[in-house]
């Protein structure tokens, strides 16, 4: 069975569009597109014996709440925030129920997926700020920190009004 490639941006897009739209045909797809990178984020940071169900409740949530996906908005921020949650959700239940979290240390084969997933993750962003208005994409660059905050005007001092004597006893 020849390797399969991994779907483009514009095609997790437009299937996440489609199953937004309720197009059952894009569900399959979609899965199987965006489960090993769920797998991948999940054992990144519990470690591989407790990424599997992560992922799964991620994608299980991904889906159920795919009626809320905005078409024409990229997908991959979409998806990685749903992951996230989840893999913050199970770090509060381990400390809960066991009050810490055994360290996990990633291979190098998580480095790559690292890599990978930071790649996508900023052309996603990048691809948001850019068909914002200059002013908001202002903003979001000083946010991270990749731009310099603009000066702010000097302030004209205010006048301190001095409180008007009331009479007593009234």
């Amino acid at each position: 069975m020849p390797p399969t490639r991994e779907a483009s941006e514009a095609e997790l897009d437009d299937l996440m569009a489609r199953v937004s739209q309720g197009e059952r045909e894009a569900f399959t797809p979609l899965f199987r597109a965006l489960h090993p990178r769920a797998l991948r984020v999940a054992a990144r940071r519990l470690g591989p014996a407790r990424a599997d169900e992560v992922a799964q409740v991620a994608m299980v949530k991904l889906f159920t709440r795919a009626a809320a996906f905005t078409p024409g908005r990229p997908a991959l921020p979409w998806f990685y925030a749903v992951v996230a949650n989840e893999v913050r959700a199970e770090l509060r239940r381990t400390r809960h129920a066991a009050g810490a979290v055994p360290e996990h240390h990633p291979s190098p084969e998580a480095a790559a997926d690292d890599a990978l997933a930071e790649r996508e993750l900023r052309r996603a962003l990048q691809g948001s700020v850019d068909a914002l208005d200059p002013t908001s994409a202002e903003a979001i660059a000083v946010l991270l920190g990749e731009e310099a905050p603009p000066p702010i005007a000097p302030q004209t001092p205010v006048p301190r009004l001095r409180p008007t004597p009331r009479p007593l006893g009234r």
